[in-house]
């Protein structure tokens, strides 16, 4: 028998997802839309399809203009408002790649399409709907703007990461038992090898120490925790491992230059 196996496409598709934190269908005005340094720790997508507002980027102005959508990546600071109204279906997003980070993390622009009148209301008809068949397609439909927009940058034409077993099992270690306080050698013993091979083999292959990585993850959880619901900052800190709230309020002010309640009030404009 002949054939042709992609295991490599096949694991990452089966290991990477898009979560939407939040989403809404909104009539704002000059009053309640105007911020300036946002930085989300997930993309934005808006569609456009009434009134008019703006986004400022490194200086640059982006008119949001109804017929349009809008890709803001995850982690680009802009500043956002209305002169008057603006009316638009947003949806809050993450594109989560096998090891945990974000596929549009770090992409320095917005990226802007035409977007169809009848497809606009075909989505918004979906959004409004009450059955699985209404969410699948919905669903569908999201992901293929997000990938239609993404084509305007490099990220897409990146290779896929192929990982050994040790390392995808150190990945998947590390995600089910997250907390501020793991260790490498814990790591290493629930993986059943040496603290010194994994950590060389998880370097050469990650780019990361394992300290780096964890470091990475409990501060991308933590951000998400900030962003989506309101759990008290001592709750957040425990689901995390910090010992008090205080050391975790410092240690996430050394990270990202504020605290995590000046970050959720940011967010929260």
């Amino acid at each position: 028998m002949k054939g042709e196996y992609h295991q490599e496409l096949i694991r990452n598709i089966n290991h990477w997802h898009m979560e939407i934190d939040d989403s809404g269908f909104v009539l704002l005005d000059h009053d309640s839309w105007q911020a300036r340094d946002i930085c989300s720790p997930y993309s934005r997508l808006y569609l456009v399809c009434g009134g008019a507002g703006e986004l400022k980027v490194s200086g640059r102005k982006i008119p949001l203009l109804p017929g349009h959508v809008y890709f803001i990546p995850a982690g680009l600071t802009f500043d956002y408002g209305c002169a008057d109204t603006l009316e638009k279906m947003f949806f809050h997003l993450r594109l989560v790649k096998p090891d945990g980070y974000d596929l549009a993390d770090g992409l320095s622009s917005v990226a802007v399409s035409p977007l169809e009148e009848d497809r606009f209301s075909w989505m918004l008809d979906r959004y409004r709907g009450h059955c699985w068949k209404d969410m699948l397609l919905l669903e569908q439909e999201i992901r293929s703007l997000v990938l239609h927009l993404l084509e305007q940058y490099s990220v897409l034409r990146t290779p896929l990461v192929s990982y050994s077993d040790l390392t995808q099992q150190t990945i998947g270690y590390i995600h089910t038992h997250l907390r501020a306080g793991l260790t490498a050698k814990q790591v290493a013993d629930a993986v059943f090898t040496s603290t010194v091979t994994l950590s060389r083999r998880f370097r050469q292959e990650t780019g990361k120490t394992i300290h780096q990585y964890l470091e990475d993850m409990v501060f991308q959880s933590a951000c998400k925790q900030l962003a989506v619901g309101d759990q008290p900052l001592a709750q957040i800190s425990e689901n995390l491992g910090f010992c008090d709230p205080f050391y975790f309020s410092r240690r996430f002010r050394q990270r990202y230059g504020e605290t995590p309640s000046q970050y959720r009030r940011r967010l929260k404009l």
